[in-house]
């Protein structure tokens, strides 16, 4: 058995496993239907506008507004985010745009906590952090940006 410090600490909730591989199917498939190209990142604006006819709503908030212990968050379908990571994201920004997939990707991935309490350890397969992270590498890669994240976290 593993020592303790050697344990997986998740960044986020737990949620069902998931391999990367499973991540990279949900975001291809996600691209395909959505109609993600190379050239989606110079049409950001428009690309959050049409997710309306999905359900999917972006809410720009004004930066004095937002509390700054993330850079963005999702729940109910809904994307929120500050008006200055908005306009970055239209702007093309690798970073702002990368956020914006990994917040796609918690919906798109169904994100609901798994488990409250175990005994057995997580592991990386069933961080919701970890798996939006994948989902996003995976659908900027197929926009042709090359993007490495530093770790996203929530800032208590």
């Amino acid at each position: 058995m593993p020592n303790q410090s050697s344990a997986y600490i998740l960044r986020g909730q737990r949620v069902m496993p998931l391999e990367v591989d499973e991540v990279q199917l949900v975001a291809i498939a996600t691209s395909r239907a959505l109609g993600i190209k190379r050239n989606t990142s110079k049409q950001m604006g428009q690309f959050m506008e049409q997710l309306g006819e999905y359900g999917i709503i972006i809410d720009p908030v004004a930066d004095n507004e937002w509390l700054h212990i993330t850079k963005a968050m999702c729940h109910n379908r809904v994307i929120r985010m500050p008006e200055s990571l908005y306009t970055r994201i239209c702007d093309g920004e690798p970073e702002a745009i990368f956020i914006f997939f990994h917040e796609l990707g918690h919906l798109m991935l169904g994100h609901q906590t798994y488990l409250h309490y175990s005994d057995i350890k997580p592991t990386q397969q069933e961080d919701a952090e970890w798996q939006a992270d994948e989902y996003s590498k995976t659908i900027l890669s197929k926009m042709g940006i090359s993007y490495m994240p530093e770790q996203l976290n929530l800032r208590f």
